[in-house]
Order: C-alpha cells, then structure tokens, then sequence
C-alpha cells in the first residue's frame, strides 16, 4: 500500500508566517490609505465650508445699503430708520455720526479688519425691515456669523454682542493665528503671514473707482471690500504629520448707493 505523502510542520509554519506577513502588510496599506481618505475628506470638507461661507460675505456686502436711503421720502427715512439701510451699522454714535474708517469704525473688540456689520434687507420678500448682519473673527480661529433685526437708536455691536446672536460659521480659520501657530504654518507654507504679521480678513476701499480709504473716509464711503480666509485642515497629514493650509481671497462690491 502506497503511503500518502503531505506537507510537514516545518511546512506549514513557513506558509503560516508567509501568510500573516502578506496580510499584515495588507491591512496596513488599508490602514494607510483609509487614514488618507479621512484626511482628504476633512480637508475637503474644510476648504468647502470656507468657500461657501466665502460666498455668501459676497452676497452680503452685495446687497449692503439696500435698502437705500433715497428709495423713501426723507420724512419717511427719518421717522422709520428700520425700513432703510446704511451699508455699514458701525461707530458709537451710529446712525447720527458715521464713523471714520480709519479711525472710530473701530468697535471696542478690535480692529475692523476681523469684523465687519453689513446692514441690508436680507430677505426683501419677507416685508420684515432691516438686518445687521456681522461677520467676526474671534480669538485664534473661531469665525462667527450673525444676523439680528435693526433697532431704531441702538448700537448695532452691543445688539450683535447678545448672547446667541452670533454663531460659529466658519472653522480653523487662521488669519490672527498666535506666533507659535504662524511658524509652523510658515515652516510648510513660507509665503504666509508677511513679516510674521496677522493677515485682515476684511480690507476696504473706497470710492468710485475704488481706492484706499483714508481717515476722511466715512463708512458710507466704502465701495469695495476684499476678503480673505486662511483655513486650516482640523487634523495633520497622516503622510506628512503637517496641517494643510488652503487661502481664500474673494472681491465683493457693494452696488447700492449710499
């Protein structure tokens, strides 16, 4: 009788240790490329996020100023200031006095180049009056928007400073980023933040054609506003270990007058 021959231990031990090296390798470029995907899609995400949000500071500043002063008889503008809008609601003694660009358009949280408050009819067809709505970097990243009715003779920064007015609307947007955040943005991406300097979200022009504004400039003045967004990926590169920095730079003109 013929003996059946079959495979050893030894055999089967090397087949085994084959076996799991191939599969182990395998499921690390699953791994691997799954981590990819998770990044790739945050990133995505993150930079669609910005660009629509982006978008709509466009559609704003758009329709700023509207609707104007002159669509009213000035008796009418003057007894019912809800019912038309200056272009932008800033100053402490907004609407009286417009404030100076360069000067007292300043609110008492900062600069204006990481705030702005638009005032227009966002929504005409709803027959509802007037909004502000603002836009606001705060702290390092948290970018903000809001929109709440006009109020005849309030100050529009203290009725937008209401708790819940405004809400997150943008993230990871780096612009003010601390020093130690713009060198490891700048160890990826040298051409960022000029002169280690905070990068304004909102710049103004003024004038027709547009121009720098000056400290004779009121806010009625502004015509143009460009905006800019420094995004930032929510987590690192699985492949790089850097976080991925994407800019976004949009023009928005203002088309009704003051």
């Amino acid at each position: 009788m013929k003996r059946q021959e079959g495979f050893s231990l030894l055999e089967i031990m090397v087949v085994l240790g084959v076996f799991l090296i191939i599969t182990g390798m395998v499921f690390e470029l699953l791994l691997v490329a799954q981590q990819r995907y998770k990044a790739e899609t945050e990133f995505l995400d993150s930079f669609q996020s910005a660009r629509i949000g982006l978008d709509q500071m466009v559609r704003d500043v758009h329709t700023a100023g509207y609707p104007p002063i002159n669509t009213v008889p000035a008796a009418v503008a003057a007894a019912n200031p809800n019912l038309v809008a200056e272009p932008f609601a800033w100053g402490v003694n907004y609407p009286a006095i417009p404030c100076s660009v360069l000067a007292s358009c300043d609110n008492p949280g900062g600069p204006r180049r990481f705030d702005v408050i638009i005032e227009s009819d966002v929504d005409p067809e709803s027959n509802n009056g007037v909004e502000w709505v603002r836009y606001q970097l705060r702290g390092g990243n948290l970018f903000m928007r809001g929109v709440t009715p006009k109020v005849v003779g309030a100050n529009p920064v203290a009725a937008m400073n209401v708790a819940g007015v405004m809400v997150p609307y943008v993230d990871n947007v780096m612009n003010n980023a601390t020093a130690g955040e713009m060198a490891a943005i700048r160890a990826s991406y040298p051409a960022m933040f000029p002169g280690n300097a905070a990068v304004p979200v909102f710049q103004f022009a003024c004038g027709t054609p547009a121009g720098p504004c000056n400290a004779l400039h009121s806010s009625r003045d502004i015509t143009e506003i460009t905006i800019t967004l420094i995004v930032q990926s929510p987590n690192p590169d699985p492949r790089t270990r850097q976080m991925r920095v994407v800019t976004l730079t949009g023009l928005a003109r203002r088309i009704n007058p003051s």
